[in-house]
């Protein structure tokens, strides 16, 4: 007996079952065949990621970036001007240091600048705002160093808030 010729609807249904069988076993039609190995590009090592790095890395505040000096200024400061609303305790309470951390010391600088005193706003000289802000440093038990805060905002704006030592 001879074969029988594989017309319409028996043609269309084997070719579904061949499609759905190629489609389970994984094997892509010509068509969309990914090119060999060895006409791909050669393989490259991803490059790794850089190290995740935090601002305890960068120039900080702890890195003793105001002198001792400074500090008594700013104690002065804040006991001529500052004792009509603080006492030492609202700079050291975990609510400011959270507030603060890693912060540039630019934006604390700023924000005592534009805001403070209470009802006298932006009334501080620079010079009082770095020293009040240098015995905010003292009060957190930040390191004096060698050489003052300056006062101007490139100097200020170098130093990240970090107030324990990683």
């Amino acid at each position: 007996m001879g074969a029988r010729p594989v017309t319409g609807v028996a043609a269309a249904l084997i070719l579904a079952a061949l499609a759905t069988a190629a489609c389970q076993s994984g094997t892509a039609t010509p068509a969309s065949a990914p090119r060999p190995a060895a006409e791909q590009e050669p393989a490259t090592q991803p490059e790794a990621p850089p190290a995740a790095r935090s601002k305890a890395d960068e120039p900080n505040t702890t890195d003793g970036i105001y002198s001792e000096a400074q500090a008594v200024r700013g104690r002065q400061v804040f006991e001529q001007i500052c004792t009509e609303c603080h006492v030492p305790a609202d700079w050291t309470e975990p609510a400011f240091l959270e507030r603060w951390e890693e912060a540039s010391v630019f934006r604390l600088w700023y924000w005592i600048y534009e805001r403070m005193p209470h009802g006298n706003p932006g009334s501080l000289t620079r010079e009082q705002v770095t020293d009040a802000l240098t015995y905010i440093f003292q009060l957190n038990g930040l390191p004096p160093g060698q050489s003052e805060l300056a006062d101007d905002d490139d100097s200020i704006d170098d130093y990240w808030i970090i107030w324990t030592r990683p």
